[in-house]
């Protein structure tokens, strides 16, 4: 009767150990840090995927927009337009006034992007950055 719960416990291991280590990689975002700027933010890494920002609710409304920092050429617009935050008739950002930027292999050289966000207001804003 006392080998019941032994073999009860190795079996729970064997299920929990794969499904906790899929679950962990699954739709997790790791924070970079965060931001406070008033016209673009300093330069985070990415390793591709999607990237996400989340901009504080006292952030200015307005238009901004990601670039990748090309130190060879011209920075690179990231999927060639940008997000409204805060403005009539805007869906850019969730309810937590995050926006995720997907797709994002392309920007990838030498195994990682480097992204920075501009804004086109006046005043401060602050955002966090999510890989």
């Amino acid at each position: 009767m006392e080998r019941f719960p032994k073999y009860l416990l190795a079996l729970t291991l064997i299920f929990f150990v794969p499904i906790s280590i899929v679950s962990a990689d699954a739709g997790e975002w790791d924070s970079l840090g965060g931001d406070r700027f008033s016209d673009e933010t300093a330069i985070w890494p990415s390793g591709g995927g999607a990237f996400k920002i989340c901009l504080s609710s006292d952030s200015q409304p307005g238009f901004y927009q990601l670039f990748e920092e090309d130190p060879y050429s011209f920075d690179d617009k990231v999927k060639y337009g940008g997000v409204y935050f805060k403005t009539a008739g805007s869906n850019d950002f969730d309810s937590n006034g995050c926006h995720v930027f997907s797709d994002i292999n392309d920007y990838v050289d030498d195994g990682q992007a480097e992204f920075y966000l501009k804004k086109y207001s006046s005043g401060e804003s602050f955002v966090w950055f999510y890989d």
